[in-house]
């Protein structure tokens, strides 16, 4: 199946929650299993015309992204993976979201 990479041109993003580092069961920090980079959650506010969100996204950069609360962001390569899992006969999905690094708006540039 192909990459399915969001639109972000009509959504703008501020950061809900500062990136950490996204661990798995083993409580160490996670590795993105095709390029071996690090990778970190940071949770975002979406916000469109009439709506807003907060998404978990998962960040795969070498570095940590250098963003903080409240900072208008842009996700770059935003993707949308849906999924699925079952467990004790219940079946739950929804969608993650993950991106490649989070780029600063520069607001004084913007205003």
């Amino acid at each position: 199946m192909g990459r399915l990479l969001l639109d972000t041109s009509r959504v703008s993003y501020e950061v809900a929650v500062n990136p950490v580092p996204k661990l798995g069961q083993d409580r160490k920090q996670k590795f993105d299993r095709e390029t071996d980079q690090p990778m970190w959650s940071v949770q975002l506010y979406a916000l469109s015309e009439g709506a807003a969100e907060v998404i978990n996204v998962t960040v795969v950069n070498p570095v940590m992204p250098q963003v903080t609360v409240r900072q208008p962001v842009v996700p770059v390569d935003l993707e949308a993976l849906p999924w699925v899992n079952e467990r004790d006969g219940k079946v739950r999905s929804g969608v993650a979201f993950r991106a490649s690094a989070l780029t600063p708006v520069d607001t004084a540039a913007a205003a």
